[in-house]
């Protein structure tokens, strides 16, 4: 059965109309009903979609995409049974392969083994938990499904001169590629209603932005069936001094809102309490007059003007508590699990603390480890 059969198949015994299914997916009427007929193939995002919609194994669905997509382009050419042949050989030798590394990874395993289950060792206390060691490879030790809400900021790209980055990357597609893994195991521990808010940075090269942070957005959404409900800019107002004649100053960072289904937590009222009283501390901060509830009720906008928080480590800033607040405010339920896979000094899992949620902090360096749990612990701060 081709791929286009079966999500009819699927979409009649379903009951579903056409026009519901294509407006769920995020297409006209007309476009997905050529996925119908076999005309044109849907992204590999919308696949999935269709798959938690039809209560029917992604897995299997991505599999007869993918073969839908090889037997369109071999299908009448002369050289297809050939060209099977090869597909199988290959396939199979990558397979082979891929066993290898899994054999070796598990001897290794084996002969060093380690804890499993860090949310179980949690405990109900909110002080923060940290693990020093690779983000990717401690969490792995994160039991499926039993995170609530992820807020992180990754390495920068190219700054491993200062000694203190766990992503070992020389080009900016490997930079790439190891945070997909890092975003998949990620994916992995979230709750079906978690949230992933991702601060990204961008690196300029020989006077060109590369475009980082969308470079590894667009692959979560693609290949590993993340949604995106927001991209947040983050206006920095101060920035380090920068002497290009040919270029804008660049006071921008992105904050990616990711989830993995529709049916998400977000706290809507929470976040405008919120951020009504950051609004009125600030204006108070810079000597303006507040009258009364001028700013209740104001739901925030998709940029956020919020200044850099310096810290005592040459070349390191600090989140500011406020770009990490609100996204745990709006999406991480009173009773919830905070995750920064590349924790830093522990901004995270020090606002987690300060709202009474427990909290994971990962870091490859055992410094800023030491920094993070000596700032949690000798400041058991109030929300303001």
């Amino acid at each position: 059965m081709l791929f286009s059969d079966k999500i009819k198949q699927l979409r009649l015994e379903s009951g579903r109309l056409q026009k519901d299914l294509a407006k769920a997916i995020g297409v006209d009427v007309p476009a997905y009903s050529r996925y119908e007929h076999g005309e044109r193939r849907p992204k590999r995002e919308q696949v999935l979609r269709l798959a938690r919609i039809f209560k029917t194994d992604p897995d299997e669905l991505i599999a007869m995409w993918l073969a839908d997509e090889a037997y369109s382009n071999i299908a009448h050419d002369k050289m297809s049974g050939q060209a099977v042949n090869l597909l199988y050989q290959m396939l199979n030798a990558e397979r082979h392969e891929n066993q290898e590394k899994s054999n070796i990874t598990e001897k290794t395993n084996q002969q060093s083994p380690v804890l499993h289950g860090l949310v179980s060792q949690l405990g109900r206390s909110a002080m923060p938990h940290y693990e020093q060691g690779d983000a990717c490879e401690v969490m792995r030790r994160i039991e499926d499904a039993s995170i609530d809400c992820i807020v992180t900021t990754p390495p920068y790209w190219r700054r491993r001169s200062q000694g203190t980055e766990s992503i070992t990357a020389t080009t900016k597609e490997d930079f790439v590629d190891e945070l997909l893994q890092t975003m998949s195991q990620a994916y992995r521990v979230l709750k079906p209603q978690g949230s992933l808010w991702l601060n990204m940075g961008d690196d300029t090269t020989d006077g060109f932005v590369q475009g980082i942070p969308w470079r590894l957005v667009l692959q979560m959404i693609d290949k590993q069936g993340w949604q995106l409900v927001n991209e947040v800019v983050w206006n920095k107002t101060t920035t380090s001094p920068q002497g290009s004649q040919d270029h804008l100053r660049k006071v921008h960072e992105f904050m990616f809102h990711l989830v993995k289904n529709d049916d998400f937590y977000y706290n809507d009222e929470e976040l405008r309490r919120t951020f009504a009283l950051i609004m009125r501390n600030d204006a108070k901060g810079r000597g303006k007059a507040v009258k009364g509830k001028q700013h209740q009720g104001l739901v925030p906008s998709d940029v956020w003007t919020i200044g850099v928080q310096r810290s005592g480590i040459a070349h390191y800033c600090v989140a500011p508590d406020t770009l990490y607040r609100l996204p745990l405010v709006a999406t991480c339920p009173h009773d919830g699990i905070v995750l920064d896979p590349y924790c830093g000094t522990g901004t995270t899992c020090k606002i987690a603390y300060e709202m009474n949620l427990r909290s994971i902090g990962i870091d490859i360096n055992g410094d800023y480890i030491k920094r993070a749990r000596a700032t949690t612990e000798a400041k058991p701060l109030s929300l303001f």
